[in-house]
């Protein structure tokens, strides 16, 4: 089985139709067609329950997609990991935002709350995150 062929049943387990799936994955819907039948044909079964109005996943295909999706999120996830690595991407970066009042008791109580907080697990954000920056 190829990675290509696990991310067409994939996409079309998530999606359920033909049409939507053929455009996420820029294919045309004879070629996610024709791929579902290999599968099936592989398999022994219908992966897919195919109707004019409708496509349902067959209890073989819930099995195959409950099976499959853990393997291709690792694999998905260490191409993304080798691909930081080889760019020099790599670690985590830590921004602390200090807000102290001038002077006074109350910039050494802010001063030292941010010490505790730091060596306590501060909030922080993870640039490597997909999307943008997540805080947590």
């Amino acid at each position: 089985m190829e990675l290509r062929e696990i991310e067409i049943f994939l996409t079309l387990a998530d999606e359920l139709h033909f049409g939507r799936t053929a455009e996420r994955l820029y294919l045309s819907s004879s070629r996610i067609s024709q791929t579902v039948r290999t599968l099936e044909a592989r398999v022994g079964g219908e992966l897919f329950e195919r109707t004019s109005r409708r496509v349902l996943l067959t209890p073989l295909g819930e099995r195959l997609r409950d099976r499959l999706r853990p393997a291709y999120d690792e694999i998905y996830r260490a191409f993304a990991e080798v691909r930081e690595v080889a760019s020099g991407i790599t670690g985590q970066l830590r921004i602390a935002l200090l807000n102290f009042v001038a002077g006074g008791a109350a910039g050494a109580a802010g001063a030292r709350r941010s010490q505790a907080a730091s060596a306590g697990g501060a909030r922080g954000c993870d640039a490597r995150r997909p999307g943008g920056v997540a805080f947590g």
